[in-house]
C-alpha cells in the first residue's frame, strides 16, 4: 500500500462506526491476503477431528500461534505432526467472527531438522512407491534428438544453470527458461506452476530439464515432496532432473522419466545423441562414394544378367516357333502333294483311256478297210474332243494349283496371326508380367520358390528386382 493510500485508509477508518461483524470482516480484509511463512515448535495441546486438526505453534520465549489446518494439509506431510516438531507453516492470519479468535491458517507446512526429513522422505518413498509413481515401465521416453528445451531452474543460482547452458554443445538447441525458486517454502508452487505452464502453452517442448544444485535435506525439500512427485508425473512432456550432486536422490528424481546425477549431467544426457549423429555423418560421407559405386556396379551385373537371360528366352521361343511353321508347312506340302497326285492319276487314266480308244480305232481301220473314210472321219471328231478334254483338264490342274496355293498362303497366314499373340512382347504390353528366378527360369508355381529367395518381374517397360517375404499358395 503506498504511502497516501494508507492517509487515506486511516481517514475513512477514524470517521467510520463499525459493526462488530463489519469490524471484524474489515480485519480480515487486510489480515487474509498477508501470506506468510512462521516458524515454530508444535505445542503438546493438540486437538484432531476427522477434517481438520488444531495445534498451537510455540516460540522459545513462550510466545503461542494458534493453528488450523485442513486435514489434506497434513496428509501431504506424509508423517502425522507430533509434539515436539519444529516446522515451517505457509499461511494467513485470521479472526473467527463467531469466536472472536485470533488464529493462523495453514495451507502447507515443512518439517525442519535432518532426522525427521528423511523419516518423511522414507515413508513417503514406500507410499508412492506401492502407488505406481516410480515404475520404470510407465516413464516417458527422451528424443533421441531433443531441440526445444523447457528449463527449469532459478536465474539467479549460482552454479545449475550456468553449468547446464555450459555444457549443452552448439546443436541448435531452443532454451526456454522459467525462472522458479529452488528452495524455501514458496519453490514447490513455482516448480509445479512452471511445469503445468509448459504443458498448457508449449506442448510440443521436446522434454523439460528440472534443475538446482546441492544442498541440505531441508534446503531440497520441495523436491521431496508428494506434490511435485504427482506434477512430474502427470506431464505429458517428459522430464529429466538433475538435482543437487551425484549422491543426493530425490522422490523428483525417482518419478522423473530420466534422472540426472548433476545438471551437467543432464546437459551431456542431451548432447550425446548429437554428438554421435556428427560423427556418423562424416563416416557416411566418407563411405558414400563407396557405397554408391559398389550399388551401382552389382546393378550393372544384374542388368547384364537378366538381359542375357531375356536373350536365351527370346531365341528359344523364336525357334520354337520356326519348328512350328516348319511343321506346318511340311503338312502343307503333303497335302498339296495328294491333291497334285491325284489329279495326275486322273491325267494318266484318261490318257490309257485314249490310247485304248485309238488302239482299238486302228485295228478297226485295218480290220474294216471299206468303212476307212467314215471310221476316219469319226476318230479325227474322238481325238478332237479327247483333246479339248485333255486340255481342260490341264488347264482345271492348272487353275486349282492357283486356288490351292492362295488357300495354303491364307492358312499360313491364319498360323500367323494364331502364333502372334503368343509373342511375350506384346504380352507384356497389355500388362502381363513375367517372372523368374535367380537362374533365370520361368515361375508358374509358387512352391517353386522359398522365403528370402530374389525373383525378377519384367514389365513392358522395365523389371524389378523383389525378395520374397510371404508365400500364399
Amino acid at each position: 500500500m503506498k504511502i497516501n493510500q494508507a492517509i487515506k485508509a486511516e481517514s475513512i477508518v477514524e470517521e467510520k462506526i463499525f459493526t462488530v461483524s463489519e469490524f471484524l470482516d474489515f480485519l480480515n480484509r487486510i489480515l487474509r491476503p498477508r501470506r506468510v511463512v512462521v516458524k515454530g515448535e508444535v505445542g503438546e495441546k493438540m486437538n484432531n477431528y476427522p477434517d481438520y486438526n488444531f495445534f498451537n505453534l510455540l516460540d522459545k520465549d513462550g510466545s503461542i500461534l494458534k493453528c488450523f489446518a485442513w486435514k489434506e494439509v497434513i496428509e501431504k506431510l506424509g508423517i502425522g505432526l507430533e509434539s515436539g516438531m519444529e516446522i515451517r507453516v505457509v499461511g494467513h492470519p485470521e479472526i473467527r467472527k463467531n469466536k472472536g479468535e485470533f488464529r493462523f491458517q495453514v495451507e502447507r507446512i515443512e518439517l525442519i531438522g535432518e532426522g525427521i526429513l528423511k523419516k518423511q522422505f522414507e515413508i513417503l518413498k514406500k507410499k508412492l512407491a506401492s502407488e505406481g509413481y516410480f515404475k520404470e515401465e510407465i516413464k516417458k521416453s527422451i528424443p533421441k534428438f531433443s531441440q526445444k528445451i523447457g528449463l527449469i531452474t532459478s536465474k539467479y543460482g549460482k552454479g545449475a544453470k550456468k553449468d547446464f547452458l555450459t555444457h549443452l554443445g552448439k546443436f541448435g538447441f531452443r532454451i526456454f527458461l522459467y525462472d522458479v525458486r529452488v528452495e524455501g517454502v514458496l519453490a514447490l508452487s513455482e516448480i509445479i506452476e512452471a511445469i503445468n505452464y509448459f504443458n498448457q502453452n508449449f506442448p510440443k517442448i521436446d522434454v523439460l530439464v528440472l534443475t538446482r544444485g546441492g544442498g541440505s535435506w531441508e534446503s531440497l525439500q520441495p523436491f521431496n515432496s508428494g506434490e511435485m512427485v504427482k506434477a512430474i508425473f502427470s506431464s505429458k512432456i517428459p522430464i529429466i532432473t538433475g538435482i543437487g550432486h551425484e549422491d543426493d536422490e530425490t522422490l523428483a528424481d525417482l518419478v522423473a522419466d530420466l534422472r540426472a546425477s548433476t545438471p551437467t549431467h543432464a546437459a551431456k544426457i542431451l548432447n550425446e545423441n548429437w554428438k554421435l549423429a556428427s560423427i556418423k555423418i562424416y563416416e557416411f560421407e566418407n563411405n558414400l562414394s563407396v557405397l554408391i559405386n559398389r550399388n551401382l556396379k552389382n546393378f550393372k551385373q544384374n542388368i547384364s544378367f537378366y538381359e542375357k537371360t531375356l536373350e536365351r528366352e527370346m531365341k528359344r521361343l523364336m525357334l520354337s516357333m520356326k519348328e512350328n511353321i516348319n511343321e506346318l508347312a511340311k503338312r502343307i506340302n503333303i497335302y498339296f502333294q495328294k491333291e497334285f497326285l491325284s489329279k495326275s492319276e486322273k491325267i494318266n487314266n484318261l490318257l490309257s483311256s485314249l490310247n485304248f480308244k485309238l488302239n482299238n480305232y486302228f485295228r478297226k481301220f485295218h480290220n474294216l478297210e471299206s468303212g476307212f473314210k467314215n471310221n476316219l472321219f469319226k476318230l479325227q471328231i474322238s481325238v478332237k474332243n479327247h483333246k479339248e478334254e485333255l486340255v481342260d483338264l490341264f488347264n482345271n490342274l492348272l487353275k486349282n494349283r492357283a486356288h490351292w496355293t492362295a488357300r495354303i498362303m491364307g492358312l499360313l497366314e491364319q498360323e500367323e496371326e494364331k502364333i502372334i499373340p503368343s509373342n511375350p512382347i506384346l504380352k507384356l504390353k497389355q500388362g502381363y508380367t513375367m517372372t523368374r528366378d535367380e537362374f533365370g527360369k520361368i515361375i508358374k508355381d509358387p512352391s517353386q520358390l522359398k522365403i528370402s529367395q530374389e525373383i525378377l518381374t519384367k514389365f513392358y517397360k522395365g523389371q524389378v528386382l523383389s525378395q520374397i517375404k510371404k508365400i500364399k499358395k
